[in-house]
């Protein structure tokens, strides 16, 4: 008897341990597949504002208003040391205003655009980045050019400026 009464108490506990929920086989929550390696991107704006000089028009000015937004993303091909390889992933969007600063009756230049680029950047290195964006409804084919610096920590505006396409002058 006292083996019947030990069987059914073993054989009860481990029951009762079988029962209970096991972290193990329940379903996994979908946030905690969602890994976030936030400080590897970076996303931002950078504001575009400033008085720009017209190439080949000596004396004539536009005046830019808007902003760039950016997202910076380091992607990693072979993280392994001690050479890892990696990746910058720049996606720009622009979205900026020209207009003649002295004269309110002119019209309106828009500038929208967005880019998509691969840089191979070294980890201490800078890599500098030259983007035309098209200025609509200029008939002289006119551009807005920029130079980014780009790291693999984030990404800065260096300069801006205007310029004609060879081949587009009015002369």
């Amino acid at each position: 008897m006292k083996k019947f009464f030990l069987t059914t108490v073993v054989f009860s506990v481990l029951l009762l341990i079988g029962c209970q929920e096991n972290p193990i086989t329940d379903p996994i929550d979908q946030q905690d597949l969602q890994k976030t390696d936030d400080h590897l991107v970076h996303r931002g704006f950078i504001e575009l504002d400033g008085i720009l000089e017209v190439p080949g028009q000596p004396n004539s000015f536009l005046e830019i208003n808007g902003q760039l937004g950016y997202v910076h993303r380091l992607v990693f091909v072979d993280p392994i040391p001690p050479a890892p390889q990696h990746y910058v992933s720049l996606s720009l969007q622009v979205n900026a205003e020209l207009m003649d600063p002295f004269s309110p009756e002119d019209p309106i230049w828009i500038i929208t655009d967005r880019t998509e680029d691969v840089i191979y950047v070294s980890e201490d290195g800078i890599y500098l980045l030259e983007k035309y964006y098209s200025i609509q409804y200029r008939e002289d084919g006119l551009l807005l050019a920029c130079r980014f610096l780009v790291t693999t920590d984030g990404v800065g505006l260096n300069e801006m400026w205007l310029v004609i396409p060879e081949g587009n002058s009015n002369r």
